[in-house]
């Protein structure tokens, strides 16, 4: 046996009627919450515990206000059966979405409905104490937006390379943050902290509430400021070795090319990112090129989209390219995953229909093309909320996570 497999081992829990308690407890919460308006009935069925066992444990939710009954559902013959519901407003969560001179925050309840938004702006100085800036404006918030529920976690997306166990940044050039601590946020507010970079956080909201639901295995996709991407394998969220998985923005598509921020030269991020689009928005106008893009001052990926709405080809050409670029990426996602779909966010859609083209244009061939099951390419419909909602399910997999571990 390897070490690897040794340590993992020395973390799992002993057998005992504890646990066997707790993971049946774990499993039916799960399954409620999840499914809502379901009967102990079914719940035995799903679950393939005994009735009494359901019964037992459902009596113990409906007192801790974890779980309600709501009424009754159709008869097989006999009496109707009562129908359970997940109490989605027994906590609130706050969300954090963080970006560059600017942090997103919402309350959640447990289902993922967001009750209150808002939005603070931050300085370049301030990026290293962010911890700080995030406690006193996340109190005022919360203070602001009184909930009947209690703060149950806060979650915290974020861009760049994460230490979950730390609940540190360690390196987002995004943000211009190198080791950036966030633990004295969940201590402050004593309550559980998760963060994860933020295209995870992407593909955690549409497992959960988004288009991910109809997938076990599927990627998302986002593209803005940089790329990245986030890998659904059977249902849960692969991360890696230590939470690295899914750097679509620094895998090689042109070899000995441009410098990256990373050390690498010819990184997808270079050619499929907003700075692409401004870079290339740029030379055109230095050279003269006939664009309306010229006319906007300064260049920003809107005003290039805005003159592309208006009719010129030279910005509509330049948004099909990088959708072309990003999608030789994907194309390596799918060479090496294989997954059902792949779903598409992030800033860079903004009235994404030539990026969309470009994208399309070059997924029309790949190794799987030929086979009956195709790949299905989505684009999320969450809009701007997506960051918000994995952010606040980061928090609910963690307080509904199956307890097999020390």
């Amino acid at each position: 046996m390897c070490s690897g497999e040794t340590s993992v081992l020395n973390l799992l829990r002993k057998g005992n009627k504890e646990l066997i308690k707790e993971l049946n407890r774990s499993l039916v919460i799960d399954r409620v919450r999840l499914q809502g308006n379901i009967s102990r009935t079914d719940l035995a069925k799903e679950t393939g515990l005994g009735l009494s066992t359901i019964t037992n444990i459902i009596d113990e939710l409906i007192k801790e206000n974890l779980v309600s009954e709501v009424g009754t559902g159709d008869s097989q013959g006999g009496r109707k059966p009562v129908l359970l519901k997940f109490n989605g407003d027994f906590g609130i969560i706050a969300g954090l979405k963080i970006e560059m001179q600017e942090v997103k925050m919402c309350l959640s309840n447990l289902e993922g409905k967001i009750l209150h938004k808002q939005q603070f702006s931050y300085s370049h100085g301030e990026a290293n104490k962010l911890a700080q800036v995030i406690i006193d404006k996340l109190e005022c918030f919360i203070e602001c937006n009184e909930c009947a529920s209690k703060l149950v976690g806060i979650g915290i997306a974020t861009p760049g390379l994460v230490d979950r166990e730390s609940n540190e940044v360690i390196y987002s050039p995004i943000l211009k943050v190198d080791h950036g601590d966030l633990k004295p946020i969940g201590m402050y507010f004593d309550v559980p902290l998760m963060i994860d970079n933020d295209a995870n956080v992407f593909a955690l909201a549409e497992k959960w509430i988004g288009l991910g639901r109809e997938y076990r295995n599927f990627i998302g996709v986002t593209v803005g400021a940089g790329v990245g991407s986030g890998i659904v394998i059977d249902n849960m969220l692969f991360r890696g070795d230590f939470g690295g998985a899914g750097e679509l923005g620094h895998i090689t598509i042109y070899q000995g090319d441009r410098l990256c921020y990373c050390g690498q030269r010819g990184c997808l991020e270079l050619y499929a990112s907003d700075s692409f689009l401004v870079n290339e928005a740029e030379r055109m106008v230095s050279i003269g090129v006939p664009t309306l893009i010229k006319s906007y001052t300064p260049i920003t990926p809107e005003s290039i989209v805005m003159a592309a709405q208006n009719g010129d080809v030279y910005a509509q050409e330049l948004l099909v390219k990088q959708g072309e670029n990003l999608a030789i990426g994907i194309k390596n996602l799918v060479h090496l995953f294989n997954p059902e779909a792949i779903i598409l966010g992030g800033e860079g859609l903004r009235e994404g229909e030539f990026l969309l083209k470009g994208i399309k244009k070059e997924l029309e061939v790949h190794f799987f093309i030929k086979h009956p099951r195709k790949l299905q390419f989505k684009t999320s419909q969450l809009g701007e909320d997506v960051w918000l909602i994995g952010a606040c399910a980061l928090v609910v997999s963690h307080l509904f996570k199956v307890p097999i571990y020390k």
